[in-house]
C-alpha cells in the first residue's frame, strides 16, 4: 500500500488516531512526549487543530496544565513499559462526553493513541437504570458486597439528596436510613460546606474528585477517604457515586514514611559525611548534600549538572566495573577510591554505596569518608613494616614474636636457622614447644622467658650458660633478652625475644680468658687466676689444702751468663717439673717472675712434703751449661676452716725464703754468709763445724719426719745458733783457761744477742726464738729462761745433742778432742738431764749406722 492510501484511510476513520513519540534526556525514563500526526476525527473529538499540535512538545500546547501533562505522560509510559495496549475512559469537558482512550506501543519510543466516544458503551446503561424508576439491579450487589462505604447522591435543583447507602456507610456515618436526606442531615449543620463545594465542582467539571474526613470516636479516631465519581447520562450529570474507605492505617503508615523521609532528608543534608546520589545508567549526579558541596568545592547546581566520572578519577573500565557492582549488589564497599576536587587536588575515599528507587527508577546512594591521611599512614606503615622485615631478615640475631598467650606469631630467618623450624610451621605453637632451653652441660630446663615476661610485664635476660636444643637435637649456647609488646593503653599484647648464637663468642671469651689466666711463656696459670681460684677453694670439701711456694735460684745469673733464652728455657723446665709432680686436681701457676705456686686440695702435709722432696731431688740441667736447676721450695697446709689461706700462703713463702737463705746461689744467702764470716773471725767456730752440725741435725730431723719448713729452720739454727757471739770480746771466746765469773756471764748473754740480731733481720726472724732457746737444758738448768723438757723447742733439743757431740769430738782452745766412743758415753750419761732422752738414742743409732757405712769424720 502507498503512503497516500494509508493517509486517506486515516482521514476517513470515524475514530481519532494519533501518532506520538516519547522524549528522553539521557535517562531511562521519558521526560515529555510529542504528537507527530493526528487524523480529522482526533481533531473533532479533542477540539484541537492539527497545525497547533504536530511536532510540538506538550510543554508547548499544554502550557499551564502541568498536572494534565504529567498525568498523560505517566499513562503513556506505563503502556510502553508493559509493551501492551492500555485503555481508559475519560470525561472530556470540552465535548461534554466520555471518550475511550487506547494506547498502542509501536516500539521503544513510538506509540499510537486511539480515541472513540464511550457514552453509549459505558455510561448509558447506568443512566438508563437510574432514570427508570431507580432500579438498582447490579448496584445492589456491589453496595452489599464491598467493604467500602458506598452512597449514591442525586442533584435535585442544586441540593444533594442521598438515594442509596450500604451498610458500611450507615455504620460509618452513624445514620441507619439516609435515603432522601440531605448533606446537613448527615454531616450536621455547618459541616457540609466543604462536601457541597466538592460535589458542585465534580458536576461542573465532570472530573472525579476526592476528599478526606475524620470521624472522632470515644475510643478511636478514624480517617476515611471518599472518591466522588460523576455519572453521566444524555441529560448531563445528575448522580454522584460516593465510595469511601478507611485509610486510618494508611495515613499512619504514610505519616511514618513522611517522618522517616524527613529524618532521612535531615540526615542527608546535615550529616558531615560526603553523600551523593547518582543515576548508574546515565552517570548523572542527581543530588548532593551540603557536606559534599563544601568538600568538592562545587555548588549543588554544579554537582547536579556533572557526571560521576567528572569527579571519580578511576580509569573508565574500572569505574564501569564498580558501577555494575553497585547495580547488582544490595550494598557495596570500595576502599581508597580517588576523587578530584574543584581545586584539582585528588583525595582518597572509602565509599559505602547502596541502591535506592525513586518510583521505578534505580539510583545509587553513596557515602564517602576521606581516608587520604589514613592511606598515607598505611603507606608509611607498610614502608616501615617492609623496612622492619628487611631488617629482621638482615640481622644475624634470631627474633621471635608471640601473642599474649605465648603462641608464636613469627620467626625471622636467623631464628629459623638456629631453631630448625620454619615460621609457617612454628606459628600458633607454644613457645616452649619450639624453644627447648636448658642449662649448658645438663638437661635441667631453663624457665620459659616468654611466660616470665607475660607474668611480670618486664624485660628479662636469659640466665648465663643457657643452650638451645634445636629441632635436630643440636645444642647451641645462646644469649637472649625478651621484652613485652604493649598496646597504646599499656596492655601486654605479646612478647618479642631476641637471641643469638654465642658459640663463637664463647670461644673468643675462652681464648681471652685463657690469655688473661695463663702465663704466655710457660703455659701455666698466672697470679690473676690463682687469686680467683683460691677464693673458690676456701671450702670444707677442699681440706686439707696444701701450698708449695717455689723460687728459681740463680735466674738472674742464668740470664746474664747464658742469655734470656736460656732463662726462659729454665722457667719452662720448672713449669714442666712442677706439673709432672703435682698430684691430679692440683693447680700449678707462675706466681711472679721467678716464683711458682702449687695448690693441692685434699692433700695432707705429709703427702705434700713427699712431692716437695721429689721436686728438689729432680735433676734438671740448665741449657748450654753443666749446671742443674736449683729451686727453693716452701710448703704449708690449711687443715681447718679456721686457718686463713693467705696466712698459710705466707707460711709457705717464709719456708721458701728459709730455703733461699740456705742456698749458696741465692742473694739472700749473702746475709748469712756475712754474719758467719764475722763469727768465724771472732771465735773458734768454723764453717766446717756449722756444716757438720747442719748435716747431723738434718739426719735427726729426717728420722723424726720433720716438714721441709722445720728442716729449713733447723738448718738455719745449726748455722746461726752462735751468731750472738759476734758481740762478745774475742779474748773471752779464745781464752784457753777457765773463764772468770764476769766473763762467763758475758758469754751466757750470746743467745739473747743472737735473738736480737735475728729479729732485726726479716729473713731470719722465724728462727729468732730458736736461737734464744738453744742453750736450754732438759732438766731446766739451762739459760737464759730455764725452759724444761718439751717446753724447749724441738729444733733446740736436736741442736743441743748434735752440737755437744761435734764439740766433744773436735779440739777446742780450752781442751783436746774426745774419741767418738767417749763422746757417745758422755751423751748417754747426760740423757734426761742436759739432753732430750728420746733424741740421744736416736742420734747414737744414726752415728752407728754412719760408722757401719764407713762415713766417719
Amino acid at each position: 500500500m502507498s503512503e497516500n492510501y494509508m493517509q486517506n484511510v486515516m482521514n476517513i476513520l470515524p475514530f481519532g488516531v494519533g501518532y506520538f513519540k516519547l522524549l528522553f534526556e539521557g535517562g531511562r525514563e521519558p521526560v515529555d512526549y510529542m504528537i507527530l500526526d493526528i487524523n480529522p476525527a482526533f481533531e473533532r473529538l479533542t477540539c484541537w487543530r492539527r497545525e497547533d499540535l504536530v511536532n510540538k512538545k506538550t510543554t508547548e500546547f499544554l502550557a499551564g496544565q502541568e498536572d494534565a501533562r504529567l498525568y498523560w505522560l505517566t499513562f503513556f509510559t506505563s503502556a510502553m513499559h508493559a509493551k501492551q495496549t492500555r485503555e481508559m475512559t475519560q470525561w472530556v469537558p470540552v465535548i461534554k462526553r466520555y471518550l475511550t482512550i487506547s494506547v498502542i506501543p509501536i516500539d521503544r519510543i513510538y506509540f499510537a493513541v486511539i480515541l472513540r466516544e464511550a457514552e453509549q458503551e459505558k455510561t448509558e446503561p447506568l443512566a438508563r437504570e437510574l432514570d427508570a424508576g431507580h432500579r438498582f439491579g447490579v448496584l445492589d450487589a456491589v453496595f452489599s458486597s464491598t467493604t467500602n462505604a458506598v452512597a449514591l447522591l442525586e442533584n435535585r435543583d442544586g441540593e444533594y439528596v442521598y438515594v442509596r447507602t450500604n451498610a458500611v456507610h450507615q455504620r460509618t456515618a452513624g445514620v441507619a436510613n439516609a435515603e432522601g436526606k440531605g448533606l446537613d442531615d448527615i454531616f450536621g449543620k455547618g459541616n457540609s460546606e466543604e462536601a457541597f463545594r466538592i460535589y458542585d465542582g465534580c458536576i461542573t467539571s465532570g472530573q472525579p474528585a476526592s476528599y478526606e474526613r475524620v470521624f472522632e470516636r470515644a475510643d478511636s479516631r478514624q480517617i476515611w477517604q471518599t472518591e466522588v465519581v460523576p455519572i453521566f447520562s444524555k441529560h448531563g450529570i445528575r448522580y454522584l457515586l460516593l465510595i469511601a474507605k478507611d485509610i486510618t492505617e494508611h495515613k499512619r503508615v504514610q505519616e511514618q514514611n513522611e517522618d522517616l523521609s524527613r529524618r532521612m532528608q535531615a540526615m542527608f543534608n546535615q550529616h558531615s559525611a560526603v553523600q551523593l546520589i547518582y543515576d548508574p545508567h546515565s552517570g548523572h549526579i542527581v543530588d548532593a548534600n551540603p557536606s559534599a558541596c563544601r568538600f568538592y568545592g562545587y555548588t549543588k547546581e554544579e554537582l547536579c549538572s556533572m557526571m560521576i566520572g567528572n569527579i571519580n578519577v578511576l580509569p573508565p573500565d574500572q569505574l564501569e566495573q564498580n558501577i555494575q557492582s553497585e547495580i547488582s549488589e544490595r550494598s557495596y564497599y570500595f576502599t581508597a577510591v580517588p576523587y578530584r576536587l574543584k581545586s584539582g587536588e585528588t583525595r582518597l575515599f572509602d565509599v559505602y554505596s547502596c541502591p535506592l528507587y525513586s518510583g521505578d527508577k534505580l539510583l545509587i546512594h553513596f557515602i564517602t569518608f576521606d581516608v587520604t591521611d589514613r592511606e598515607a599512614y598505611r603507606s608509611e606503615l607498610i614502608r616501615e613494616k617492609d623496612l622492619l622485615k628487611t631488617t629482621l631478615r638482615s640481622i644475624g640475631d634470631g627474633v621471635v614474636t608471640t601473642d599474649c598467650h605465648g603462641l608464636i606469631t613469627s620467626l625471622n630467618s636467623a631464628a629459623e636457622e638456629l631453631t630448625g623450624w620454619d615460621s609457617e610451621t612454628a606459628a600458633g605453637r607454644r613457645f616452649s614447644e619450639v624453644f627447648t632451653l636448658q642449662k649448658e652441660g645438663t638437661k635441667l630446663r631453663v624457665e620459659d622467658p616468654v611466660q616470665k615476661v607475660l607474668q611480670t610485664g618486664s624485660i628479662i635476660a636469659l640466665a648465663n650458660h643457657a643452650e638451645l636444643v634445636n629441632r635436630k637435637g643440636k645444642k647451641i649456647p645462646i644469649a637472649d633478652s625478651a621484652a613485652p609488646i604493649k598496646s597504646e593503653d599499656g596492655a601486654c599484647v605479646g612478647v618479642v625475644m631476641v637471641f643469638r648464637d654465642v658459640r663463637r663468642e664463647k670461644l673468643h671469651t675462652k681464648q681471652i680468658e685463657n690469655l688473661s689466666y695463663h702465663d704466655a711463656l710457660t703455659g701455666l696459670y698466672n697470679r690473676r687466676y690463682m687469686e680467683r681460684i683460691m677464693a673458690e677453694l676456701q671450702s670444707p670439701e677442699n681440706l686439707p689444702l696444701c701450698l708449695i711456694m717455689g723460687d728459681v735460684n740463680g735466674l738472674k745469673l742464668t740470664n746474664d751468663v747464658f742469655g734470656h733464652k736460656a732463662g726462659d728455657a729454665l722457667l719452662c723446665s720448672v713449669a714442666k717439673l712442677l706439673k709432672k709432680h703435682c698430684k691430679p686436681g692440683g693447680v700449678v701457676a707462675r706466681w711472679g717472675g721467678d716464683e711458682f705456686l702449687v695448690l693441692m686440695p685434699r692433700t695432707s702435709l705429709k703427702r705434700a712434703e713427699v712431692i716437695l722432696r721429689k721436686i728438689k731431688e729432680a735433676k734438671v740441667p740448665i741449657r748450654d751449661s753443666s749446671l742443674n736447676l736449683s729451686l727453693s721450695l716452701g710448703c704449708a697446709c690449711r687443715e681447718t676452716m679456721d686457718a686463713n689461706v693467705e696466712a698459710v700462703m705466707r707460711e709457705a713463702e717464709d719456708a721458701m725464703y728459709h730455703q733461699k737463705l740456705l742456698d749458696g746461689k741465692s742473694y739472700r744467702n749473702a746475709i748469712i754468709n756475712t754474719l758467719l764470716v764475722t763469727l768465724y773471725e771472732k771465735s773458734n767456730e768454723t764453717e766446717e763445724h756449722s756444716k757438720r752440725i747442719e748435716q747431723h741435725c738434718h739426719a735427726i730431723g729426717n728420722e723424726l719426719m720433720l716438714s721441709s719448713k722445720e728442716l729449713s729452720e733447723l738448718s738455719l739454727l745449726a748455722l746461726l745458733h752462735d751468731i750472738g757471739k759476734v758481740s762478745i770480746n774475742p779474748d773471752i771466746l779464745t781464752k784457753p783457761g777457765t773463764l772468770a765469773d764476769e766473763e762467763w756471764d758475758e758469754l751466757r748473754r750470746h743467745p739473747e744477742t743472737g735473738f736480737r740480731i735475728a729479729q732485726a733481720t726479716p729473713e731470719l726472724a722465724s728462727v729468732a726464738d730458736l736461737i734464744l732457746a738453744h742453750h736450754e737444758r732438759w732438766d731446766g738448768r739451762g739459760y737464759p729462761r730455764g725452759l724444761e723438757g718439751t717446753d724447749i723447742p724441738l729444733a733446740c733439743r736436736i741442736l743441743a745433742v748434735a752440737d755437744a757431740f761435734d764439740a766433744m769430738t773436735n779440739d777446742r782452745a780450752y781442751r783436746s778432742a774426745m774419741s767418738r766412743e767417749e763422746a757417745i758415753d758422755e751423751l748417754e750419761r747426760n740423757a734426761g738431764t742436759q739432753f732430750d732422752p728420746d733424741i740421744v738414742p736416736l742420734y747414737i743409732k744414726l752415728l752407728q749406722t754412719e760408722k757401719e757405712h764407713g762415713n766417719t769424720e
